[in-house]
Formats: C-alpha cells, structure tokens, sequence
C-alpha cells in the first residue's frame, strides 16, 4: 500500500473519531442560560446600548420630527383630558393650602416649603384623578394615546408621512395584545407591591421594635421590588414589539426577553432614569411657577404630564431600536 492511500485513510479515521470535536462546532455552541441560577460568566457578542443622555437627545429627535402630529396629539388629549378626568377646576386649593401652612409656623411661611409640598400634592392629585369613573378614563386615554404614539413613532422611523389622525385610526390594531403584555406587568409588580403592603402593615401595626427588624423588612420589600423590576424590565419591551403587525403576546414576550438577554442590568438602568428623568423635568418646570405664579401652576404641571406621554415613549422607542441593533 503506497504512503499517500495510508495518510488518507488515516485521516478519515480522525473525522470519524467521535472524540475529536471541531472548532467551529464549539463556536456555533450557544451558551445555555437561565434566570437566577449560576453560571459562568458569559461574554455577550452584542452592540452596547446608547446611554441614558443619548437616549433622551434621541427621544427628542423624535419628538421634534413629529412636532406637527404631536401638537394636534396634545389638543386631543389634553381637551379629553379635561372633560373627562379632571375638569376646569384646580386640584389644588392654594389659599386654603397658605392658610394651613400660617397656621402650623405660626404666621411665617417658608415659600419654598410651600413650593415643595405643593408639588407633591399636585403629583398625587394626577395620581388619584377624582374618582372610580375619572381613573377608568384616564387609563383608558393613556392606553389609547400610547397606541397612537408608537405607531406614528414607526411609521416615521420606516420614512412614512403620516398624520395623527391616522395614528389614532391605524394604531389601534394591536389593543388587544398591548392590554395582556399590561396584564403580566401588573402581575409581575405583585411581588414588590406584597413587599411594600408588608412593611406598611409593619409600621403601622408597630409590628417592628428594633433595628434589626426594620432591617430585616426593608431588605425584604427591597428584594421583592427588585425582583418584580427584574421581570419587568423585558416586558416592558415586549409592550413595543406587540404593536408589529401579526404579533402575538407570547412571541412578543419571547423576543423581549432575547433582546435583553445579557443585557437586563443596563435595559433596567435605563428604566430607573426615565422615572428619576420624568420626575426632574417635572420638578425643575412645575416648582418656579408655583414659587411665583401658583394660580397657573396646576395648569403648567397638566401640559407637563401630557408632554411627558410622548417623551417618554420616544425614549423606550428608541432603547427598544437600539436593543435591535
């Protein structure tokens, strides 16, 4: 037998050897991961996502791209706004509110006190909106503005010329499944509002004696909040895949938790600074005209609450375009 008909019958022995696993096998592996066990620490091969700044720069991008529609969106909303949730009247009664304060410093009011305390009421006051029939109504708007938004956000990014009245007629399609992804959201913050009902039980019941029990609960409620922003994080995106044509809520939850796969820390990062980023520009707008024009203040804080339904939608949109990427 001649040297070259060994050579090549040894090397079809080394193929077939079941021991001898090739490189690019073990490169086409997948590492296998699942949530809340340990595992080694696995290197994701994925684009990093903009910051929180860059984020806000392209939320306003948007916004300003959109500036025709959203202006006829804030007319719409804010007059359906008004006749149905909260009405011509201030939630707020800034005499009444002056006297309360003469009456507890004894005649000596500090302004910026006021101004502070003030825009917590008015916080809570768009929070609580005067009863059953108004909070209903007020889900349902923000519901239904949300739609409309996202899908005139789309639209615009894919180089279409739309109009709100077509994002308030076209976007309404995925209502459906836009309302289950909200339901498992509602359900996934069960464990951080048990956690917050028990503390509060706690400390109001007197429940808790020493400094290793307050410890103990708020280590508790802090976990189970954590947990419940955990899960959340990826249905939060999923809020935004529903919307694409023949989505369902499954599929829709399935490709958000692929997106933020390795990425959930930084996806949940970018959500904390959008509430901390919503609740500043509220505050820093809300507090000067409350300091030296209170009588317009409630109204400025309503235009706020408004504006803030589009930014805020332009910037999940765009985390959930650089999560694409």
């Amino acid at each position: 037998m001649s040297s070259a008909s060994k050579k090549t019958k040894n090397q079809k022995k080394v193929v077939r050897d079941p021991n001898v696993v090739s490189a690019d096998a073990k490169l086409r592996r997948k590492p296998v991961y699942k949530s809340f066990r340990l595992h080694k620490a696995i290197k994701p091969h994925r684009p990093s996502i903009a910051t929180w700044w860059e984020l806000i720069g392209m939320s306003l991008q948007l916004m300003k791209a959109n500036r025709r529609a959203l202006f006829t969106f804030t007319l719409i909303y804010g007059i359906l706004n008004i006749l149905l949730v909260r009405g011509l009247n201030s939630p707020i009664d800034f005499t009444e509110l002056q006297l309360v304060y003469e009456d507890i410093f004894g005649g000596s009011v500090d302004a910026l006190t006021t101004s502070l305390t003030t825009f917590g009421l008015l916080l809570g006051a768009s929070a609580d909106a005067g009863g059953d029939l108004a909070q209903m109504y007020q889900s349902i708007l923000i519901l239904l503005g949300s739609l409309a938004i996202i899908w005139l956000y789309r639209q615009q990014q894919a180089g279409n010329n739309v109009t709100m009245k077509d994002a308030f007629y076209r976007g309404m399609y995925p209502l459906i499944p836009f309302i289950l992804i909200l339901a498992v959201i509602g359900l996934q913050s069960l464990p951080g509002l048990v956690g917050n009902f028990i503390y509060t039980a706690a400390i109001s019941g007197d429940l808790l004696f020493g400094a290793f029990e307050h410890i103990l609960m708020i280590t508790m409620m802090v976990l189970l909040i954590i947990l419940s922003l955990y899960m959340m994080s990826s249905s939060g995106i999923a809020l935004y895949i529903a919307t694409l044509p023949e989505m369902t809520p499954l599929h829709a939850l399935r490709e958000a938790r692929e997106l933020v796969r390795h990425r959930r820390l930084v996806v949940l990062t970018r959500f904390i600074m959008l509430i901390l980023i919503v609740l500043f520009l509220l505050f820093v707008i809300t507090v000067p005209i409350i300091f030296f024009a209170p009588a317009f203040a409630p109204w400025v804080f309503f235009l706020s609450t408004i504006l803030a339904v589009p930014f805020v939608h332009g910037y999940l949109f765009s985390l959930y375009r650089e999560l694409l990427a």
